[in-house]
């Protein structure tokens, strides 16, 4: 796919990415840059950002110390799940592409 693709577009595909990765196994920020290769800040303000799309993604600590835990969708908002994993590949494409 070549087709240039926008700033907020791509920060939008990036929260849509990131929310299904936190929705379908158990992530804390060093396993989502590790698996993604984005860097810490960009993920903690995408995770952060969710919210302005209306998916509501929260920390569950899950240790003794604040850092210990994971990240858990608790709501997806007006987004389709389904639809986010029928076109994940272009998420992905549209996320690494020119980044």
């Amino acid at each position: 796919m070549s087709e240039q693709i926008s700033k907020q577009r791509r920060a939008y595909c990036r929260k849509l990415l990131l929310a299904h990765m936190i929705a379908n196994e158990r992530h804390d920020l060093m396993s989502l840059e590790t698996a993604t290769g984005m860097p810490r800040r960009t993920l903690q303000d995408s995770i952060k950002a969710m919210v302005d799309i209306g998916i509501d993604c929260e920390f569950v600590q899950d240790g003794p110390k604040h850092r210990h835990g994971y990240y858990h969708i608790v709501d997806w908002g007006d987004h389709d799940s389904g639809w986010i994993e029928a076109h994940l590949k272009d998420l992905q494409q549209w996320v690494i592409t020119d980044a």
